[in-house]
């Protein structure tokens, strides 16, 4: 689909956000564990619970989907409907998976300007007991189909990971 330079090009931007992905991932899971973990200690009489972990914890966990949720699409591990994909034969199941790309994307693109909406829309407002500024936890209503859209992108032009063979439900 793409001549040599060019996929070497947007290989490496998929080898790029996948890294920035799994990083951000790492850093929210992080930072979810860290105020988990003082709410817990917090329970402790003479152990301060400051009342912001739970605004944080929030915004870690939309943070984690957001920063998670392309490299499942990559890995085909997003959404699958395993009992009618399972039984087709190769060349079929990559048929479906390729129209389930065409739909992930179309389906990202359409909600990106709502999205955009809804975080120019935050300009302006503030976190509650943190004092910081929405844009930055409401950005993520940008990242996440942005991110759909880029990764099912990549999976339709082959970038797709296939998982590992622990994949899936044991039975």
């Amino acid at each position: 689909m793409f001549e040599d330079p060019m996929r070497n090009v947007f290989a490496g931007l998929v080898a790029a956000l996948v890294s920035i992905c799994r990083y951000g991932t790492l850093a929210a899971f992080s930072v979810l564990i860290g105020v988990v973990a003082i709410q817990v200690l917090g329970r402790i009489p003479g152990f301060p619970s400051p009342s912001w972990t739970e605004e944080v914890a929030r915004f870690a966990l939309v943070y984690l989907v957001a920063f998670s949720c392309g490299l499942a699409v990559l890995r085909s591990e997003l959404v699958n409907v395993d009992l009618f994909i399972t039984p087709l034969p190769p060349a079929a199941r990559r048929f479906v998976e390729r129209i389930v790309d065409v739909i992930m994307i179309v389906f990202s693109l359409a909600i990106l300007p709502g999205a955009w909406d809804y975080v120019a829309g935050s300009l302006g407002e503030r976190a509650r007991s943190l004092d910081v500024p929405m844009i930055a936890i409401y950005v993520v209503t940008l990242i996440i189909p942005a991110s759909l859209a880029f990764f099912s992108l990549a999976r339709f032009l082959g970038f797709g990971q296939t998982p590992p063979a622990s994949h899936g439900e044991l039975v």
